[in-house]
């Protein structure tokens, strides 16, 4: 797609803007996990690419020990970051399920300095990965843009279409599972395990899911039906990567309640959606949202 120079600077800076307000009003929970490094890295790179691009636009052609810029690197910079955003969808949702995976089969609640520095690691060998691919790729070719009417050439990214349509399908499926009469397939599928006690959490995991972001679900939908153009920079963003990591947060719970045949409590929060989940294996019971202060008072009524 087309893109203004002038408008695609201005998109940037606002992107940025959103993007830091988002992690600043979040800062207590993005210390947390790896989408929360992740989405400081990119309100970092973002603010950045916005700084040089909008100091070269507005210098337009000058050099800089040796190097010498003007208005055509800036759509040269600009593809590049692009090429390299339109990789980032799938790994990072990958990372970020089995970031809560592993968070819910941890016995430890706190993230230790040790988990936060592997965080660092990560993310930062993702952002090098997905550079060095960009640049290897020998199919890879910029493309040209119009220097002097300050137009440039930028790419959508694929992959953000392929997730959200992976997503909407794991919601749909499971969705259909705890709804439709099939308790013959959950008998002979999972035999073990209290099937009261599993679809219930199927369906309060998807409510608590879909009761927050159903508003942002129908806007992606209905962006994709229209087939509104975005390039990649648009569409990977901090509100972006929050949606995908309660849905992994869901998702996590969910196989979670299938897979442990242990009492476990497991506390969960990703600052968007208020995740509490009290397992009760083997009794075929699951209570769901109850604060500590109601399961006390729970607890005095059934005593009296």
């Amino acid at each position: 797609m087309e893109t203004s120079i002038p408008s695609f600077l201005l998109v940037l800076w606002l992107k940025s803007l959103l993007n830091w307000l988002v992690v600043v009003v979040q800062r207590h929970y993005v210390i947390r996990s790896f989408s929360g490094f992740f989405c400081i890295s990119l309100a970092l790179i973002d603010s950045l690419l916005s700084f040089v691009l909008t100091a070269v636009f507005y210098l337009e052609d000058f050099n800089i020990s040796g190097w010498h810029f003007t208005g055509y690197n800036i759509c040269r910079l600009a593809q590049i970051t692009c090429f390299i955003y339109t990789m980032l969808h799938w790994p990072v949702f990958l990372l970020v399920g089995l970031d809560n995976f592993w968070k819910l089969s941890s016995s430890s609640t706190h993230t230790s300095w040790k988990q936060k520095l592997t965080y660092c690691a990560g993310v930062g060998l993702l952002w090098i990965l997905a550079a060095l691919y960009v640049f290897s790729e020998p199919d890879g070719v910029l493309l040209l843009g119009d220097d002097e009417k300050h137009q440039c050439e930028l790419l959508s990214s694929p992959q953000s279409a392929q997730v959200l349509v992976a997503l909407l399908l794991t919601v749909t499926g499971v969705i259909l599972y705890s709804y439709a009469p099939l308790e013959k397939l959950r008998v002979h599928v999972f035999p073990h395990f209290g099937q009261q006690s599993c679809v219930v959490c199927l369906r309060r995991a998807m409510c608590t899911f879909l009761n927050t972001w159903t508003s942002f679900l129908v806007l992606m939908i209905v962006s994709q039906l229209l087939q509104i153009e975005m390039h990649a920079h648009l569409q990977l963003n901090v509100i972006w990567l929050c949606f995908l990591n309660s849905f992994s947060v869901a998702l996590a719970l969910c196989v979670h309640s299938f897979t442990s045949s242990s009492k476990k409590n497991d506390t969960i929060t990703d600052g968007f959606c208020s995740w509490y989940f009290c397992f009760t294996y083997g009794a075929d019971e699951w209570n769901y949202g109850q604060q500590s202060s109601d399961r006390a008072q729970d607890k005095t009524l059934y005593n009296v």
